[in-house]
């Protein structure tokens, strides 16, 4: 097939991503309104915009609903934080189907923040990643594998 041809059959195609569907935050800092914080007297990164866009396999969906997939959805698991209804509201924004990621209580949605300078638009100070360090709870996986056992 060549390129057009594939292209062309991408709205007839339905695509569903299985993985880490992640939050990715791009937050632009103004470097002149930098002051020390009143109370710490530590340093501040004045944020002045914020965007979201889905992450990790979320990238996967975003891009597929881009070139024209007829139709995308995702699975995976997202906290009950403000973190997961953002990213919800990120993949329905792409027309993405969000419905079967699992939402765990006291888990936080995995969130990669990008700290851009918004007079260069580098992304020169570290990144803010907002992870889990314990196990998946045994029901949330279990609920996991049977959407992806019912998805298939």
């Amino acid at each position: 097939m060549t390129t057009s041809e594939i292209l062309a059959a991408l709205p007839g195609l339905k695509a569903l991503v299985i993985g880490d569907i992640c939050l990715d935050r791009w937050c632009n800092y103004d470097p002149s309104a930098a002051e020390p914080s009143r109370e710490t007297g530590i340093p501040r990164l004045g944020i002045v915009s914020t965007q979201v866009t889905p992450g990790g396999g979320g990238t996967v969906a975003n891009n597929l609903a881009a070139l024209g997939a007829g139709q995308v959805a995702v699975i995976g698991v997202r906290g009950d934080d403000g973190f997961g209804y953002e990213l919800e509201q990120a993949l329905a924004a792409r027309g993405i189907t969000a419905d079967r990621m699992v939402k765990v209580q006291d888990w936080q949605t995995f969130t990669y923040t990008k700290l851009l300078n918004s007079q260069t638009g580098d992304e020169d100070q570290p990144r803010v990643d907002f992870i889990s360090t314990r196990p998946l709870p045994a029901d949330a996986e279990q609920t996991l594998i049977e959407t992806i056992m019912h998805a298939v």
